[in-house]
C-alpha cells in the first residue's frame, strides 16, 4: 500500500473524528455548563491517564511484531491475555490512587467508570492493533471511528429524552470502547485467536515495556496540564480548559496520529537505514507542514469560532485556546519524531524529550500560573514543546544525519512522486 494513500485515509478519518468530537463537545458543554463539564472531564481524565500508563505499549509491541512477522496467529491469542492481566493490574492501582487523590463526591462515580472502561479499552486496542501491523489501515480507521460515533450518538438520544447527566454521558463514552471490542472480535476470526503462549507473552511485555519507557515520561508530561488544572482550579474553569483542549487539539490529532499510524508498521518493516531516513524525512516534514497550517489557521478563528459553538459561558477560554493551539504545533513534530526513532530501535529519545520537557513545564508553571492563571499552563506547554522539539531535532540529525531543514519539510521530488499516485509500491 501506497504511503500517501493510506497517510491520506488516515488524515480523514482523524478529520471526521475531530468533526464529531467537536459536535459532541459543543452539546456536552451546551447541556452541562461549566463547572458540570468540568466534572466529566475529571472522571474521564482518572480513566485515560490510567489506562495509559498501565497498558504498557502492548498494542505497540502487537503491531511491531505483526509488522515484521506478517499473519502470526500466536501473537493474538498472547496479547489479548496479556491485556486481560495488565488490565486487572491497572484497575486495582487506579482504584488505590482514585480513593487518595480524588474528592468524596465524585469518587464512586469515578471508580465505577475506572472498572469498566479499562478492559473494554485494552482489549479494544489489541485487537485493532492486529489491523495496524498487517497494514490493513481502511479497516483500523473504521474502527477508529467507533467510538466517538457512539458517543454522538447515544448522547443525541440522552439529550432527545432530557436525560443529560455526567454518569449517562460517561455510560455513552463507554459504549463506543465495548463496541469496538465485540465488533472486532467478531471480525477477527476464530482461526485467529489461538491459546496463549508464555513466550509470546514474555515477549510482547519486555517490548511493550521498553515502548513504554519511551512513553511513559510523555505519559506522565501530557496530563501534567490536566492534573495541575484539576488540583488547583475549579471544575468551571476545567470544564473551560476541556473545551480549549477540544478546538486547539486539532492539528495534533489530524496529522501526528495519522503519521504515526502510518510510519510505526512501514519502519518496523523497513529493512535499511536509507529507506528508514527517506521515510522519516517525507513523513516528518508532511505532517509538519500540515500541522503548522491547520493550527495557525484555527489559531487565528478561535476567537470568534469558540463562543459560537460553545457558548459565552465559555469565552474566557479563547486566550487558553489559542495559546494550546500553538503548543501544539512543536507537539504534534514531537510526537511522530519520538515513535519514528522507537521504530528504529532508539527508544532513548521520546523519554529523554519529555523528561525535558516535563522538567521545564513544572518551573515554568510554578512561576507562570500565579500571574497569567489558566493561560500560565498553555505557556508553559508551549515553551516546554519547543524545548523538546530542539532535542528531538539533535537527535535526528545524530542518529540518521537529517539536519532541522530536512526534518521539517519533505522532498519536493517525493512530493511530486506521491501527488501522481502512479504505480502501487511502499514508499
Amino acid at each position: 500500500m501506497k504511503s500517501l494513500p493510506a497517510w491520506s485515509w488516515s488524515i480523514a478519518t482523524n478529520a471526521i473524528n475531530l468533526a464529531i468530537g467537536i459536535v459532541t463537545g459543543i452539546l456536552v458543554a451546551r447541556l452541562l455548563g461549566p463547572a458540570a463539564r468540568g466534572e466529566l472531564a475529571e472522571v474521564q481524565f482518572w480513566a485515560a491517564a490510567v489506562a495509559a500508563m498501565g497498558i504498557c505499549s502492548l498494542p505497540s509491541a502487537l503491531s511491531f511484531f505483526i509488522a515484521r512477522q506478517p499473519h502470526q496467529e500466536t501473537f493474538a491469542g498472547s496479547a489479548l491475555t496479556l491485556a486481560a492481566v495488565l488490565a486487572l493490574v491497572s484497575v486495582i492501582m487506579g482504584l488505590i490512587l482514585i480513593g487518595t487523590f480524588v474528592p468524596s463526591g465524585l469518587r464512586n462515580l469515578t471508580m465505577m467508570y475506572l472498572i469498566v472502561f479499562i478492559p473494554a479499552n485494552f482489549v479494544g486496542l489489541t485487537l485493532v492493533a492486529i489491523d495496524q501491523g498487517n497494514q490493513h489501515f481502511v479497516r483500523y480507521n473504521v474502527f477508529r471511528l467507533l467510538p466517538q460515533a457512539t458517543y454522538l450518538i447515544c448522547a443525541l438520544l440522552l439529550w432527545q429524552k432530557s436525560v443529560i447527566t455526567v454518569p449517562a454521558l460517561l455510560a455513552a463514552s463507554w459504549c463506543g470502547s465495548f463496541l469496538v471490542c465485540l465488533g472486532r472480535w467478531r471480525l477477527i476470526g476464530a482461526n485467529v485467536i489461538q491459546a496463549p503462549d508464555p513466550n509470546r507473552m514474555k515477549e510482547l511485555f519486555q517490548t511493550g515495556l521498553a515502548f513504554h519507557a519511551s512513553a511513559f515520561a510523555g505519559i506522565l508530561f501530557q496530563n501534567a496540564d490536566r492534573l495541575i488544572c484539576i488540583a488547583y482550579f475549579t471544575h468551571s474553569d476545567l470544564g473551560k480548559y476541556a473545551v480549549a483542549l477540544t478546538l486547539s487539539g486539532a492539528g495534533l490529532g489530524l496529522v501526528s496520529s495519522a503519521t504515526s499510524i502510518v510510519l510505526f508498521p512501514k519502519l518496523a518493516a523497513a529493512r535499511s537505514l536509507s529507506s528508514s531516513r527517506h521515510l522519516i524525512r517525507n513523513a516528518l516534514g508532511s505532517s509538519f507542514v500540515v500541522a503548522l497550517s491547520i493550527n495557525i489557521a484555527i489559531a487565528l478563528i478561535i476567537p470568534i469560532l469558540l463562543p459560537l459553538l460553545f457558548g459565552s459561558a465559555f469565552a474566557d477560554a479563547v486566550p487558553v485556546a489559542t495559546l494550546l493551539c500553538i503548543a501544539q504545533i512543536p507537539a504534534s513534530f514531537v510526537q511522530t519524531a519520538a515513535l519514528a526513532l522507537r521504530a528504529l530501535d532508539d527508544w532513548r529519545a521520546g523519554p529523554y524529550a519529555q523528561i525535558l520537557a516535563l522538567v521545564i513545564f513544572v518551573p515554568a508553571a510554578a512561576t507562570l500560573i500565579p500571574r497569567l492563571g489558566v493561560n500560565g499552563i498553555a505557556t508553559s506547554l508551549l515553551l516546554s514543546h519547543l524545548a523538546a522539539a530542539v532535542l528531538i531535532l539533535r537527535r535526528l540529525h545524530t542518529k540518521i544525519g537529517l539536519n532541522a531543514f530536512q526534518c521539517l519539510t519533505p522532498e519536493i521530488g517525493w512530493v511530486r512522486s506521491q501527488l501522481a499516485w502512479r504505480s502501487v509500491g511502499t514508499v
